[in-house]
């Protein structure tokens, strides 16, 4: 048998350890990474939502400083500031962010064999896809703020980008080393 070809068998075919794709086992491992990395995320969400009303209330004319009155009052009323709310959305993404990495470097894209990037690599990588996130996240966050309170079109934005995440996460960030690697 070519060594592509044994390559293929033993890390099913994507360079992953593990069955064949298609394989009745396959979607186990698959469906527990995706419940891991979903998990990290709901933690990231309470962060960048804690984060996020932290900083429209300090950068409000009247600060509280208080966590459980920002969170209520910016649940609960309109904002229209939308520039506050873009500022806070990127400082809460930058701290949500490092939490969910941290996180699924350690937990949810523990590598099998080895991962194909250093960490610090990794950390450059998830970065550049959680920016493809934010994208999507802001885009969401600013349709919704015209009808929505800032908190609701903040959490909106997290679920919709959260699909462009996982996918170039599991697909190029926390790629493992394949027996077709040089």
């Amino acid at each position: 048998m070519p060594l592509a070809r044994r390559a293929e068998s033993v890390t099913g075919g994507d360079g992953r350890a593990g069955p064949a794709p298609g394989s009745g086992t396959a979607l186990l491992p698959f469906l527990r990474r995706y419940g891991r990395f979903v998990l990290v995320g709901l933690t990231g969400v309470i962060v960048n939502l804690v984060v996020f009303a932290s900083v429209l209330d300090a950068i409000s004319p009247s600060p509280t400083f208080n966590l459980f009155t920002s969170l209520v009052h910016f649940a609960s009323t309109s904002s229209s500031n939308a520039l506050d709310n873009f500022l806070a959305s990127a400082v809460a993404f930058a701290g949500a962010t490092l939490w969910n990495f941290v996180w699924n470097n350690l937990w949810t894209f523990r590598a099998r064999v080895g991962h194909r990037h250093s960490l610090k690599r990794r950390l450059g990588l998830y970065y550049g896809v959680s920016l493809g996130s934010l994208a999507v996240n802001e885009a969401v966050l600013f349709g919704a703020s015209l009808l929505f309170p800032p908190l609701l079109g903040q959490a909106l934005g997290i679920a919709v980008g959260s699909l462009v995440g996982f996918t170039g996460n599991h697909r190029v960030t926390f790629a493992e080393i394949s027996l077709r690697d040089p």
